[in-house]
């Protein structure tokens, strides 16, 4: 494809869409159905199926393969840095989660099914999918990106980023980044069974205990998905044990609470799992010292079901003043 002036490139997003563009200087699209997205080889970097995508309604486009996208202005740039044929032969940047971590971010953006999947769970505001650096997963694409940066397979597969068979462990997953970065939870927007994926090793503290010493008191939740529809409701004091079960990092955390109020919101499960556990917790807590009450959400409930049920700020506030030990 060939390069233009960058004084030539300033006029054209004025005048020509970004797919004329391409078409004008040699793309060819592969796959066209007629829709939004049109499909074909990057103009960026070698590759043999088409993982190139282009937005008509949007005016951008995203590469599955190398993570580049973008409006017209930005391909305009990457075309006059040169395409980018080589392979990568010295050591990558950033660690292969770090890259994993950013790359889903990327996905997300064009994973209309996940997104759909995230407004049903009720979370819909984009603040808090940026400030929980929310990604997704598609699957076939993440091994040879992750390759271009540097990263070998082993790498991956040590990481737990690919099983043995070099597919992506978080394929088809909502991602979260957790413990600062250090780990990953993956939630599954397929009915599979294996809804959630963690990476090898601990799941590490409360997620969000940092932000929340900064209140006088903390809900502790089973799910991110709590966490994010809490957030979203204003109740930026939320924490999420990644389950019901509390492991010992996390138990010392809470007991380090002086003497602020912990609010147990765990899952208003039809067999009662998760009251049970609600009252396990709180009794061992309180003979701990901190000042443990149990909130009891509708049964069938967890709280991002609550809210997406319909209820507001003031009726989960209101389950907050009947919270007891």
């Amino acid at each position: 494809m060939a390069t233009m002036s960058f004084a030539e490139s300033a006029a054209f997003p004025a005048r020509i869409s970004l797919l004329e563009f391409l078409i004008q200087r040699g793309w060819k699209p592969l796959r066209d159905s007629g829709g939004e997205e049109v499909a074909g080889l990057c103009p960026l970097h070698r590759e043999r199926r088409p993982s190139f995508y282009v937005n008509r309604r949007k005016q951008v486009f995203f590469c599955h393969g190398c993570g580049r996208g973008g409006g017209l202005r930005r391909l305009i740039g990457f075309l006059a840095d040169g395409p980018e044929y080589r392979t990568v032969s010295v050591a990558p940047a950033v660690s292969p989660l770090a890259a994993a971590c950013r790359f889903y971010r990327q996905q997300l953006a064009w994973a209309e099914e996940a997104q759909l999947y995230l407004v049903r769970r009720g979370i819909h505001d984009p603040a808090i999918v940026e400030r929980m650096r929310i990604g997704y997963a598609p699957g076939a694409c993440l091994r040879g990106h992750l390759e271009r940066l540097g990263h070998s397979r082993e790498t991956l597969r040590e990481c737990g980023l690919i099983d043995a068979r070099n597919r992506d462990i978080f394929f088809r997953c909502l991602t979260f980044p957790l413990d600062g970065g250090a780990s990953l939870y993956g939630r599954s927007i397929a009915n599979d069974i294996c809804r959630h994926r963690f990476l090898p090793g601990s799941k590490g503290g409360l997620y969000g205990w940092t932000q929340s010493l900064a209140f006088p008191g903390a809900i502790v939740t089973e799910g991110l998905f709590d966490v994010a529809a809490l957030w979203q409701a204003g109740f930026d004091n939320a924490v999420a044990a990644l389950g019901s079960h509390l492991n010992n990092r996390q138990l010392a955390e809470i007991c380090r609470f002086d003497r602020r109020a912990v609010y147990i919101c765990f899952d208003a499960d039809r067999n009662g799992s998760g009251q049970r556990a609600a009252r396990r917790l709180s009794v061992q807590l309180r003979h701990a010292g901190v000042d443990a009450l149990r909130v009891e959400l509708p049964l069938g409930h967890d709280p991002a079901s609550f809210f997406a049920a319909g209820a507001c700020a003031a009726d989960f506030r209101r389950l907050l003043e009947r919270a007891r030990p």
